[in-house]
């Protein structure tokens, strides 16, 4: 029977570690916690589930401390999870049995993203991988996980698995959002020039997004567009621009972008619901049907999601998000 290592870093999580240890700890043959300097219940709580507690200082950079992690893993997989993460309590038993004899290098779970006590399916996350076999992270944020002896090759030695992984880390409390998003920006803002890809500009983006800030949001956004050529993902964030004119009540501002994005980069069709948004809220009911009924239209013909990838074919994802329900948008039509 092949083993397995549980990987966690932590620093003040009380709120969620029992959660998610609770969902591993019938697979876990190890449990390495690597503590970057809690103040509040978190050691104690991983004592409770006889975690091996690693006290690692922290520098700004997610990498070091999840590397020091696999250092320390010493069975024969690895399993990585995040403190408001947790495995499906269904399917755990299952997914020890997939390890054994196994021909390849990793597994990706399923991500279902928990957000006001609703699922919505999300990516698959490859977060099991067998250990000693030159898996390394890099990155300070959103760390990369790479290969030292097969590279890219690696791959192809990857396997989906259909095992859930619920992610809670969308239901932050506003101060507990505010610290998170600061603590980001001050790690990208000490990035160096070389770093700053659109990726960069992307993530800066989204911190201040959540933040409020809408017009520095809105101008990394356009950084990020002018560093990539990519068209899906520059259609996502032509529609992440436009959002949030939308959220900082800039209707014509959104109006005018959103219309000059469709013309270049009109994959993501959600563009032309928030277009229909931003003329009802400006009382012109014509131009917000005549949008509607273009988003509507886009919807029935499959139009595909930016990124074209088989995992965001979720329905209703967007809409729902934005407090709209398919079949409601329907009757206004």
């Amino acid at each position: 029977m092949d083993t397995l290592s549980v990987c966690i870093i932590a620093r003040n999580e009380e709120a969620n570690l029992t959660r998610c240890l609770k969902s591993i700890k019938s697979i876990a043959d190890e449990i390495i916690l690597i503590d970057t300097g809690s103040t509040d219940n978190t050691i104690n709580i991983a004592q409770e589930f006889n975690a091996k507690i690693i006290k690692f200082p922290w520098n700004d950079n997610f990498s070091s401390a999840r590397n020091k992690a696999l250092e320390i893993a010493s069975k024969d997989w690895i399993l990585y999870i995040d403190c408001d993460e947790s495995l499906d309590n269904s399917q755990v038993s299952e997914l020890k049995d997939m390890l054994n004899d196994s021909l390849y290098l990793g597994f990706r779970l399923k991500l279902i993203n928990i957000i006001d006590n609703k699922p919505y399916k999300g990516e698959y996350l490859l977060r099991i991988i067998r250990n000693n076999s030159g898996f390394y992270f890099s990155g300070k944020l959103n760390e990369k996980l790479n290969n030292s002896l097969y590279n890219d090759s690696y791959l192809n030695k990857i396997f989906n698995l259909e095992f859930l992984l619920y992610n809670f880390g969308y239901d932050y409390s506003k101060k507990q959002l505010v610290d998170r998003c600061n603590r980001n920006l001050s790690i990208y803002l000490s990035y160096d020039d070389e770093e700053k890809n659109y990726l960069y500009y992307y993530n800066i983006a989204n911190e201040y997004f959540l933040l409020n800030k809408y017009n520095i949001a809105i101008d990394n956004y356009i950084k990020a567009i002018k560093l990539n050529d990519n068209y899906y993902i520059n259609s996502y964030i032509s529609f992440l621009i436009v959002k949030t004119y939308y959220k900082a009540k800039k209707y014509k501002n959104a109006i005018l972008n959103g219309e000059s994005y469709v013309f270049k980069n009109d994959a993501f069709r959600e563009i032309y619901l928030l277009i229909s948004l931003c003329y009802k809220k400006l009382n012109n009911l014509e131009k917000s049907r005549e949008n509607l009924k273009l988003y509507l239209e886009l919807y029935n013909e499959n139009f595909p999601y930016c990124f074209s990838l088989d995992y965001i074919n979720f329905k209703n994802f967007i809409p729902e998000m934005l407090g709209f329900n398919l079949e409601n948008l329907k009757k206004l039509n």
